[in-house]
């Protein structure tokens, strides 16, 4: 590890989480009493702190642990006390305690949210961007998800804009585990035609988009896609920390939610679920560039693709047992049937792969693959696989291993079928389709993909 490496990881800071015995007992405390004085809520943090003291005395590790205060505490039931009396973790400005209070008091609200647009349109700087949280003058928590919005600030006004949309984010955006990283986002609105992510720069912020939508335009001027309201993008920048990969530019007015690289990289350690989505869309957006760019003429004359698209038709033979070829396959759309010797092995579903046998080992192929349907793949040379995983080190421990397991994986469903079909355990293979995979090869392949990508745009 570099020294500057060493030193980002020690300044990093830690992110407390409340496993399921702690919220029970928050819980259970807010149902008890929802306003805790100072010296309840030290009760609170000195009971939460002495169970994970003996949980780290317990464990193996014995390592440190985050020591709560009766402040973080006292925190969390002004969250929850919100959320319960207003259906949302947004502070709210003294004077507006309700929806129904600011529409009693329409008068003196117009007269505060007037001031507020003009404070708020001061702070807008010239190129379009307005850093400023929406939630000027008070502690900055998020917005949770699907909820109405009861506020007189000029924040307010803006956050009734979006929140129609707002019902379209993520669903796990509405976990208590992430509330902690979810108060950290920056709001930031942006005019048309702003450029919020350039190809080729160094950044890793994850955007959340609230109102408006954006075209990704990719290294070869090429427009891959439009993302609309609820979408978010920049996930590549979060999993890899390398280049951008493609230039990301507002269509129209837009407002979104900025999460830093280093609270996104914590979110999806700690949430399963959000690793697995996050990690989905990177890879369906990275073939997506791959796509685009293999099918634009144009895009000869800048790079050189070594990922090449191909389209086969239902019934087509992709791979015949026997033959001496080493191309590795990504299955993008489209289903496939494994076969030996005439026996019915498997079958593999988009988001998968095959060939990987002949491309690790370069020897004759030891089953056949035929198109159910109308299939769309991206092949790889399994020379081209070889150099990258023997050159990159990330990539042979990681692609590499994973590869390997399911090569056995796949040889044992080879043999079982052989053997008896008659008593044929369960398949044993973690690869037959994008939703069977577990998290390590998604991200492994993803690697790859990326890898690809950073040597096609260099040649």
């Amino acid at each position: 590890m570099s020294k500057v490496a060493s030193k980002v990881a020690k300044v990093r800071k830690r992110v407390n989480r409340f496993d399921e015995f702690e919220k029970g007992l928050l819980e259970e405390k807010f149902k008890a009493n929802n306003t805790p004085s100072t010296e309840n809520c030290q009760e609170i943090a000195k009971l939460i702190n002495d169970n994970r003291k003996e949980k780290s005395k317990a464990s193996e590790q014995n390592g440190p642990f985050f020591v709560l205060t009766a402040k973080q505490i006292k925190f969390w039931f002004d969250h929850r006390r919100r959320l319960q009396n207003h259906g949302t973790y947004k502070p709210l400005r003294p004077g507006s305690r309700s929806t129904k209070k600011a529409a009693d008091s329409s008068k003196g609200s117009s007269r505060t949210s007037s001031g507020a647009k003009a404070d708020y349109a001061s702070q807008r700087s010239p190129a379009g961007v307005s850093t400023a949280s929406p939630f000027v003058g008070v502690p900055r928590g998020p917005i949770l998800v699907g909820q109405p919005v009861a506020s007189t600030s000029a924040a307010s006004a803006d956050a009734k804009a979006v929140s129609p949309q707002m019902t379209n984010l993520p669903a796990w955006m509405q976990s208590m585990t992430l509330l902690p990283l979810m108060s950290t986002m920056v709001y930031k609105s942006y005019e048309p035609n702003t450029v919020i992510i350039k190809s080729g720069d160094l950044s890793d912020d994850l955007y959340f988009l609230l109102k408006g939508s954006v075209k990704v335009i990719d290294y070869n001027n090429n427009e891959v896609a439009q993302l609309g309201e609820g979408m978010f993008f920049g996930e590549m920048g979060v999993i890899d920390r390398g280049p951008r990969t493609a230039t990301v530019v507002t269509v129209d007015h837009c407002q979104v939610f900025v999460m830093s690289g280093e609270v996104a990289r914590d979110m999806l350690q700690c949430e399963p679920t959000v690793s697995k989505d996050v990690v989905d869309q990177a890879t369906d957006r990275l073939l997506a560039l791959f796509k685009v760019s293999e099918s634009c003429p144009a895009s000869k004359l800048i790079g050189a693709n070594i990922l090449k698209y191909c389209v086969f038709k239902k019934d087509c033979v992709v791979l015949r047992e026997g033959e001496y070829t080493d191309d590795f396959y990504f299955l993008v759309q489209g289903s496939v049937t494994v076969t030996k010797q005439g026996s019915y092995i498997s079958k593999l579903d988009s988001g998968s792969f095959f060939g990987e046998m002949g491309a690790l080992c370069s020897n004759a192929r030891t089953a056949t693959i035929t198109c159910t349907e109308d299939c769309e793949v991206f092949k790889l040379s399994g020379e081209i696989l070889r150099m990258l995983s023997k050159d990159d080190d990330a990539l042979k421990n990681g692609v590499g291993e994973t590869l390997r397991n399911v090569v056995f994986a796949r040889a044992y469903d080879t043999m079982m079928a052989l053997t008896d079909n008659s008593v044929r355990p369960q398949t044993a293979d973690v690869a037959v389709s994008n939703t069977a995979m577990t998290s390590d090869l998604k991200m492994a392949l993803f690697q790859l993909l990326k890898c690809i990508h950073n040597v096609s745009v260099s040649v």
